[in-house]
């Protein structure tokens, strides 16, 4: 399969639109939602990095990109040199609000951030992370601090593990990684640097960081990594079988992606949301109130329609003015009208979106015999279950990146945990 062929050009002449929210990886998209986001563009350049795993699983990739694992720690640290001073300083997600809560010394986490699990992480952060060689900004994901490591058995063995969010890891106890963990004050895991300037704010997020620079991390009391996969050669290679399946899918997907018009309707913006923020939270909806995606495209856009009508209503009523209510009530018709006029052009929109799930699940399994550390997540009866890691990121050439998630088996571990799902 030659992919400008497949792709009718798309590998060589697609341009990139898709870029971490606002320069800040405070969120990553899934592939599939490329189209909802960017409509025909996007629905090109989901097909582009379909194209590329194929490529990359049969061994004949031509366009390079950096494939990533998604570790589930929590939270999320920011650490770095502070441009405008020079002063080392760790975070949170708050470092980029307008008024950025910047910890460069114990006592600025204390006035930052009430929680004490919180400060107590962030403490032992910016005790031991300044001791590496970090010289710009770089973010990652903490794994566990002094306290968290645990010892268990599984399946008759012997392992030392942590949970740091919802998957839990596990190290054989007897393993040279065990010693080094264990002799560590925290771990974390790093995958994105930003660059630029001149200060904080007006940096950009460029994700594939490469840790191998930041020194001896023993030495700091640190275990780190980076995110990034150095080999998968035959671990991931696809079978006959696998290959002519990934190359149907793509094709599928693409033949659909032809057929339809530009769906410029999903930059419509007028009813304050766009359309496309509400086709993705549909979406989220429909995962958690059915554990599966809508495969009907008819249902799905029916059932959209009536959760805009129910959505509008509802402001409509939590309006105290009748003034106000008449003109949420005019908002609410003309966007009812517009999203009526435009079903079928939504139908099609989630028929490619269908497809390219397909072709992505058929990804993701394969991507799954990926693995650094063992995972598991613990069920009702206290035992452990295998499980698989969070996801895999890619990072093209220029620095976009779209995340691979197994969305329903990532719900079902998510949501009603109170933490945010797909």
């Amino acid at each position: 399969m030659k992919a400008v062929d497949l792709t009718k050009g798309y590998l060589t002449e697609c341009v990139i639109h898709h870029r971490l929210d606002e320069s800040k990886n405070t969120h990553l998209e899934h592939l599939e939602d490329l189209i909802f986001n960017d409509g025909l563009p996007g629905g090109k350049q989901a097909i582009n990095y379909l194209v590329s795993f194929y490529e990359m699983l049969k061994g004949s990739a031509k366009t390079k990109f950096n494939l990533t694992t998604k570790w589930d720690g929590a939270p999320a640290i920011f650490a770095g040199i502070d441009p405008v001073d020079n002063q080392f300083f760790v975070g949170t997600k708050g470092v980029f609000n307008k008024n950025p809560k910047l910890n460069k010394s114990l006592a600025d986490i204390k006035v930052n951030h009430e929680a004490p699990g919180l400060q107590q992480k962030l403490e032992q952060a910016f005790t031991h992370l300044q001791k590496l060689n970090i010289t710009g900004v770089i973010q990652g994901d903490l794994l566990f601090t002094e306290g968290d490591i645990q010892n268990a058995t599984i399946k008759g063995e012997d392992f030392i593990v942590f949970k740091p969010n919802t998957i839990i890891y596990a190290i054989p106890a007897d393993s040279d990684l065990a010693k080094e963990i264990l002799s560590a004050k925290i771990g974390i895991v790093f995958h994105t640097e930003y660059v630029g300037g001149p200060t904080l704010a007006d940096m950009s997020a460029k994700f594939g960081y490469d840790a191998s620079g930041l020194g001896n991390g023993s030495n700091a009391g640190v275990w780190y990594r980076d995110a990034i996969i150095k080999d998968y050669s035959g671990q991931v290679t696809l079978t006959k079988d696998e290959s002519e399946n990934l190359k149907n899918s793509i094709e599928n997907a693409n033949q659909k992606l032809l057929a339809i018009g530009d769906l410029e309707f999903l930059k419509n913006s007028e009813f304050g949301v766009t359309i496309k923020d509400r086709l993705k939270t549909s979406v989220n909806k429909i995962i958690r109130d059915q554990g599966q995606f809508e495969q009907d495209p008819k249902a799905f856009a029916t059932a959209f329609i009536k959760d805009y009508k129910e959505l509008m209503r509802k402001a409509k009523d939590a309006l105290k003015t009748p003034a106000n209510q008449v003109k949420k009530a005019e908002t609410m018709l003309k966007g009812i009208k517009f999203i009526e006029e435009n079903q079928t052009e939504l139908e099609n929109a989630y028929i490619v979106y269908l497809e390219l799930i397909r072709a992505k699940e058929l990804i993701v399994s394969k991507l799954a015999n990926v693995k650094q550390i063992d995972t598991f997540v613990q069920n009702q009866d206290g035992d452990y279950d295998v499980t698989g890691e969070e996801g895999f990121v890619a990072v093209d050439h220029i620095g976009n990146a779209i995340k691979l998630v197994d969305r329903l088996d990532f719900s079902a571990k998510n949501f009603g945990t109170g933490r945010p799902g797909a």
